[in-house]
């Protein structure tokens, strides 16, 4: 009888082991996947940055939190993307490197830079110029000839985007080869060509320091600024 208990018994430990076991090995595997899949919507679908300046401002002020995402699609007139002007990422091996790490860094981190948060290399711009566009401007003020179109027309005029733009009147005497020019005489853009504008255009860099951007340095299009949660809105 006692043998018949001591086995039963055993039979029983045993078998509550193997539960256990089995178990702790589907926990594992559900974290792994869990893991992998928000890597992979951070990586691959959409990921927060925040606003590190007032460049952005009024509309995206500094510390604003902001949803973009590396699925651009179309990239219109108005459309605010996060743009990498200072990557020293230049060729594929470098790049799957990269991606990598930012991939299992939920993209804090990049194989040039360990220290570096890889959202403050790169900055929130607004497309204000498109392939084919003729630009200018003038007290801080954009004018864009579209391709094939004979006449000049404010960025405002041209835009189904709603935003605002933070300029100053200027001094009577301002030197306008002294800091960030206020002007600039006209710009052809070529294809896969971009102007970026920061809306802050009194005091930010832009395409008027870097000069016109290519489609390439587009790399995430912002979609929604949820915080300060007062300010919500659709980019």
């Amino acid at each position: 009888m006692q043998k018949n208990i001591s086995k039963d018994l055993y039979r029983l430990s045993f078998s509550m082991k193997k539960e256990l076991h089995r178990r702790i090995f589907i926990g594992i595997i559900n974290f792994i996947l869990i893991f992998i899949s928000l890597n992979l919507v951070l990586s691959f679908v959409i990921y927060p940055v925040q606003e590190q300046s007032d460049s952005m401002g009024p509309d995206i002020s500094k510390n604003s939190l902001v949803f973009v995402s590396p699925v651009k699609g179309t990239c219109d007139r108005g459309d605010v993307f996060l743009i990498d002007k200072n990557s020293p990422v230049e060729n594929i091996y470098q790049k799957l490197l990269s991606s990598l790490i930012s991939f299992f860094t939920f993209q804090k981190k990049s194989y040039f830079n360990e220290t570096e948060d890889l959202s403050s290399r790169m900055v929130l711009r607004r497309i204000i110029g498109m392939p084919g566009d003729t630009v200018y401007m003038k007290n801080f003020m954009i004018y864009i000839k579209p391709q094939d179109e004979k006449h000049f027309l404010t960025e405002f005029e041209l835009t189904k985007k709603s935003y605002n733009i933070e300029i100053k009147k200027l001094p009577q005497n301002w030197d306008d080869s002294v800091g960030l020019k206020a002007g600039f005489t006209p710009v052809i853009l070529g294809p896969n060509q971009y102007f970026v504008m920061a809306d802050n255009r009194y005091s930010s860099f832009d395409s008027r320091m870097w000069g016109i951007v290519d489609k390439s340095e587009l790399v995430a299009k912002a979609l929604v600024l949820y915080f300060p949660v007062k300010r919500f809105k659709f980019l």
